[in-house]
Order: structure tokens, then sequence, then C-alpha cells
């Protein structure tokens, strides 16, 4: 008996470890911070997951932008889509999942560099729109510049239609953002220069 009550305390102390860890297995563990999925998320969550309100935003920049852009003379466009390229790109810093889209947005801000160094008009004067100015490119450079954006567009819709599934819908709407510049500049001209798409709709 005495030899029984000495193994009495190991005894009881395992079935109490046993009890405690079979409890501990079966709760349910919550996770915090992007809402699970591997990070990603619907709504305004964790900015390192995909957003509806990011990729909302980063399309209103762009079109918004765009729209802008058309308020203003045809040499001066140029600059005013890098500008707006420029800063939907920058809204996407720090946020791993919209990477991709960033950098097509870049890739298209860089041919826009490109095209005003290339084509820049140090004889005209600079223009204001509200708080921006937008320097011009020469007239006779127009149709080539708006070839060269016609080719980035086409690349960065591209990148962004072939992202990875798990992107959803969030890149295909920034593509569609991209897109509606393209069908901008293939719009026709009066022989003054006056945009057909522009006057129709003015």
């Amino acid at each position: 008996m005495p030899h029984c009550l000495r193994l009495a305390p190991s005894l009881f102390l395992s079935l109490f470890l046993s009890l405690f860890l079979s409890v501990s297995l079966a709760s349910p563990v919550f996770s915090g911070g992007d809402g699970g999925s591997g990070g990603m998320t619907t709504g305004g969550g964790g900015a390192a997951g995909f957003s509806n309100a990011t990729t909302k935003k980063v399309v209103k920049i762009i079109k918004s932008g765009i729209g802008r852009c058309q308020t203003i003379g045809q040499v001066y466009r140029f600059d005013c889509y890098r500008q707006t390229y420029h800063l939907a790109a920058n809204f996407l810093n720090g946020r791993p999942s919209y990477a991709g889209a960033q950098e097509a947005l870049i890739a298209v801000e860089t041919a826009l560099d490109r095209i005003m160094v290339q084509n820049g008009d140090p004889q005209t004067p600079p223009t204001r729109k509200g708080f921006q100015t937008y320097r011009p490119i020469k007239p006779a450079a127009v149709p080539k510049a708006k070839a060269e954006l016609t080719r980035a567009l086409d690349h960065a819709e591209t990148v962004l239609l072939r992202a990875p599934e798990r992107a959803g819908t969030h890149y295909a709407r920034i593509a569609e953002a991209v897109q509606s510049n393209k069908v901008l500049l293939r719009s026709r001209l009066y022989p003054d220069g006056t945009d057909l798409f522009q006057t129709a709709f003015a």
C-alpha cells in the first residue's frame, strides 16, 4: 500500500498532462492580420494583400488622370500621362501583392520619360491645369510618340492579364484602365489636331 501511494502522484500528473494536451490540440486556431487565405483580402485589409479599396483607388488614379489629360493640347498629353502613371505606380509602394502591377505601370512611365526626353519642345512654354504643369513635345513627334506609348500600353496590359490566378480580378481591373488609355490614343483627329472623340462627348 505505501508503495502504491508513492506512485499515485506520478500517475495523476501524467493523466493531467494528457488531458491538457488533448484540449489544447482540439481548440480552434484563429488567424489575425490580413484575414487568412495567404494574406489575400477582398476589402480594405492588410497592405500586403489584395484589396478592393486599393484596386479601386489605382484604377481611379489612372482613369481620372487620363480624363484630365484629354482636356489639354495633344503636345502636352504625354507629360500628363507620364505624371499619371508615376502617381499610380507610387500608390502601390509597400503592397507586395501588387508588385507585378506596379512594375507594369512603371514600365509605361519609363516609356513616357523616354518620349519626353527624345521629343521635348523647348521652344514652346509649358501649360498649367489646376496645380499641375505639363511640358510639350514637338507637334511633328506626336504620331511617333503615340505609337511608342501604344506599344508600352500593350505590353503593360499583357503583363497584367497574365498575372497569377491569385490576383483574381484586381490586375484585370487595372488592365482595363490601361486599355482605356489606348482607346483614346487611337481616336481620330480633325486637321487642326482636335480630337473627334473629345468633341463628340464635350
